[in-house]
């Protein structure tokens, strides 16, 4: 008996679909789509230590 190398249309598409995205963020059309910078400015005031935390006291 021979068995049958049938291949899933789902499992075809779905990869097909992942291949073009990756094909398109890596030539720079999806570039923002998938990367997010992160702006952050922090000051003196709001910085938090272990002291601050455990209320001050030392052993």
């Amino acid at each position: 008996m021979r068995r049958s190398r049938h291949t899933s249309f789902a499992i075809m598409a779905v990869a097909a679909i992942a291949a073009g995205v990756l094909l398109l963020e890596h030539a720079g059309l999806l570039a923002g789509a998938f990367r997010t910078e992160i702006l952050a400015r922090v000051d003196d005031g709001n910085v938090v230590n272990a002291l601050d935390i455990a209320g001050g006291t030392t052993r």
